[in-house]
């Protein structure tokens, strides 16, 4: 498969940070019309998604300086375990939701701390290849980002399975193939061998994610739709 030019990878990355900003005005929408906090979870994710891939543009076309190779690493990580806590407030109560905050406000505490001092984050030009950010990070910031994204990965397969299952919210099973489609991009272009083929999966991810976050089924709502019509 022949690769992208660098200008082309980088207009297509633009492409998908624009989609991925809509997707996110979407998801907020939805936070403003029902106020439940699984979709302010799930908006601000999707926001640092449109970051991350505006930040990949700079990267595609050569540009190179530490700040943001290590500001990209870092929300990569985060961003996930902020879609988690979406999933995690839907399906996680009391002690057990205030646990998995926690040890994402601590892990992610950490990694942030980390990504500032020097001695620590300072990446190696060599983790971007052919335009694409494939290459290992320093190691404390590859452990922490792992800490996060290995258990949120899990969080959000766990929690939307269990909410199709067992509360038959069907469309949390677009979350579940987001986070395997994501979870086999690296693998994808290492067999496929494209360099855009990596950043595509992951859009398609992240659009998968979309469909899941729009698509919960109203539980309170219809009840309080009916409370003025019988006050009537």
């Amino acid at each position: 498969m022949v690769a992208l030019t660098p200008t082309e990878l980088a207009v297509s990355l633009s492409a998908l940070s624009v989609a991925a900003l809509v997707l996110t005005v979407v998801v907020f929408l939805r936070y403003r019309e029902e106020h439940r906090r699984c979709h302010l979870y799930w908006g601000v994710g999707l926001f640092l998604v449109f970051v991350t891939v505006a930040e990949e543009v700079p990267l595609a076309l050569g540009v190179w300086n530490q700040p943001l190779i290590v500001s990209y690493l870092v929300l990569v990580a985060l961003l996930v375990g902020i879609l988690s806590m979406g999933s995690a407030e839907l399906a996680l109560s009391g002690l057990w939701k205030s646990v998995w905050f926690g040890f994402l406000g601590v892990s992610s505490a950490a990694l942030v701390v980390v990504s500032v001092i020097p001695s620590l984050s300072t990446v190696s030009s060599s983790i971007v290849a052919n335009g694409v950010v494939t290459g290992t990070p320093p190691f404390w910031v590859e452990v922490l980002s792992s800490l996060i994204t290995i258990p949120a990965a899990l969080m959000l397969i766990g929690t939307s399975l269990y909410g199709a299952v067992w509360q038959h919210r069907w469309s949390l099973l677009y979350i579940t193939a987001g986070t395997v489609v994501i979870s086999a991009a690296g693998a994808l272009y290492v067999f496929v061998g494209f360099p855009a083929s990596l950043y595509y999966a992951e859009f398609v991810g992240f659009v998968l994610f979309f469909f899941g976050f729009v698509k919960i089924p109203y539980i309170s709502a219809p009840a309080a739709r009916s409370a003025p019509a019988q006050s009537a």
